[in-house]
């Protein structure tokens, strides 16, 4: 007959294994939380720049503009054109740039990076930035860079029709800098011509003003 003394201790395994599997599913819990609040690229870079983002002062944005210009990111673009049209948005709760579209009373958020829903919110919980004419006229000029080396032709024309309407300094080295992918030929040959134009305006160059002066020599074109 066995005392008290004899009964059969449980496992140490089957002890743990509740303890342990209870672990696991709090550290899975933790890691989606992690992962779901950690900023994407994007995020990252304009919380960098967030103050000079929401005062939007010419004197004080052009770093951030041509910190997304120069950052590589696939979404750069999307950011510049969202903010040009006033269509970038501010989460009050935490400072989160978010897109933003209307859905009946509230706006639907939409992450900058991934593009996932947020969820909804109240107008009154977001913020909406709005750019002034000086600091919309920077991120076009930005927009410059992308549009010239768009895949879509079209969309590469439209860029070039726009510099012709109303060039700028800030123009030229992008235009220069796209001269070498471009596989149009058409579209090719429209840029070189308006690579001299912009030259001939803005080079600081003496020596490059006047051989763009000298490469119109005979050219009656209407746009000189």
């Amino acid at each position: 007959m066995r005392g008290p003394c004899d009964r059969p201790i449980p496992h140490r395994q089957n002890v743990m294994r509740p303890f342990l599997a209870t672990f696991a599913a709090l550290l899975l819990l933790a890691t989606q939380a992690v992962a779901q609040h950690a900023p994407g690229p994007l995020q990252a870079l304009l919380q960098q720049h967030r103050e000079a983002i929401e005062k939007s002062s010419r004197k004080t944005v052009e770093p951030a503009i041509t910190a997304l210009q120069g950052s590589g990111l696939p979404g750069a673009q999307t950011v510049l054109e969202k903010w040009e049209a006033k269509d970038l948005w501010l989460r009050k709760a935490d400072g989160l740039f978010v897109y933003a579209a209307p859905e009946s009373d509230a706006l639907a958020l939409i992450d900058i990076d991934s593009g996932a829903a947020l969820g909804r919110l109240p107008k009154s919980e977001v913020t909406q930035l709005k750019p002034n004419s000086g600091v919309r006229s920077l991120i076009a000029a930005a927009l410059v860079q992308f549009q010239l080396s768009d895949a879509d032709s079209a969309r590469r024309l439209d860029a070039l029709t726009a510099i012709a309407r109303d060039p700028s300094d800030s123009h030229l080295a992008p235009l220069r800098a796209s001269l070498a992918g471009e596989a149009d030929p058409v579209l090719l040959a429209q840029k070189e011509r308006l690579v001299r134009l912009l030259t001939l305006r803005f080079d600081s160059d003496e020596a490059a003003r006047i051989a763009a002066v000298q490469s119109f020599s005979g050219d009656l074109g209407v746009d000189l």
